[in-house]
């Protein structure tokens, strides 16, 4: 003897399921349905920006649909963090998160409308770990990095150092490298241009030296315009061992960049699962793990939780910097 169920029926429980996260796993298997935004707070052809395109280029092919990086630069990231903050958290706005905007912007959440720990939910880490370099004109004369604490310190204020705009790393981790080194040199942000305007400013004679990624060095490092004297990191490159670690002269200082992918706070968490999984296969493809390193980036996925724990960690750190930066 059969039963049959009543299509009322059946549509009932359906939507019982769905009321309680059950939801049809045809639904979710859909994402995404169409093109993906990744907003980056920096310029094209920054290293964060180039290695978030490498990974974008490989989730397009395994999603079949166009996942693309815009421009939104400014303002230490914090245009493109509110522009993300803002959107519909649905999966199809994230931000190509760069360091100042996780463990700089925090520290100044009582002066701007977002709060990134808030308003954000970590889908992954693409980089982590990445350390500035400080590279000078070989006009100045120096071979290492003490060779130029000691310039520094001989001429008070008169050696310059340009940097990225205001509120980034490489603009902080100038400000806390002449504090802990107590390093007389001027720190100037180059709020237009970036780094590029102040390399180009090195090569006219009116700076003397800046603090980068190598990779947003490596054209004049080729060109012979400048030259690395410190690498920001505990322990020396591999790819540059010659480079003497900054620590080595003040003991404890590094300064290391990571890009991230964060959602909008309230993206439903089976999207954000989905992303995350996403972005770790993209990380595990070895041609995507050669480009990064090309780039001068080691992959480092991670899951949601332990991209969090990262930056909160992060955050520790350089919070006590920029409150004491923002007091001057």
């Amino acid at each position: 003897m059969s039963c049959s169920v009543p299509a009322a029926t059946t549509l009932a429980v359906m939507l019982a399921a769905t009321s309680m996260g059950l939801a049809p796993a045809t639904a979710q298997d859909a994402f995404p349905t169409r093109p993906i935004r990744i907003v980056m707070p920096l310029p094209p052809g920054t290293a964060p920006d180039v290695v978030t395109r490498v990974v974008a280029a490989h989730l397009s092919g395994r999603w079949g649909q166009q996942v693309f990086v815009e421009n939104r630069p400014g303002a230490g990231g914090r245009i493109a963090a509110q522009v993300v903050a803002s959107a519909t958290p649905d999966g199809y706005t994230l931000l190509g998160g760069v360091t100042s905007i996780f463990t700089i912007l925090p520290a100044q959440r009582e002066q701007i409308p977002i709060d990134v720990n808030r308003d954000f939910v970590q889908i992954g880490m693409i980089g982590a770990g990445t350390p500035m370099y400080l590279a000078v004109s070989p006009k100045l004369g120096v071979a290492s990095f003490a060779e130029f604490v000691a310039l520094a310190k001989s001429r008070p204020k008169e050696i310059v150092i340009g940097t990225n705009g205001a509120g980034t790393l490489p603009h902080f981790a100038g400000l806390a490298l002449a504090k802990m080194g107590n390093i007389p040199v001027t720190i100037v942000p180059y709020n237009q241009g970036g780094t590029q305007a102040a390399i180009t400013d090195i090569m006219g004679g009116r700076v003397h030296a800046t603090i980068e990624a190598v990779f947003g060095l490596r054209g004049s490092l080729q060109s012979g315009d400048l030259k690395l004297i410190g690498v920001m990191s505990r322990e020396p490159d591999p790819d540059f061992p010659d480079v003497p670690v900054v620590a080595a002269t003040v003991p404890g200082f590094s300064a290391l960049g990571f890009v991230n992918l964060a959602a909008p706070a309230g993206t439903p968490q089976w999207i954000v699962r989905r992303l995350s999984e996403g972005l770790r296969d993209a990380l595990e493809t070895p041609n995507v793990k050669r480009r990064l390193e090309d780039l001068g980036m080691r992959a480092t996925p991670m899951t949601p939780a332990e991209t969090t724990a990262f930056i909160e960690n992060e955050e520790k750190l350089w919070w006590p910097i920029v409150k004491e930066n923002e007091q001057k």
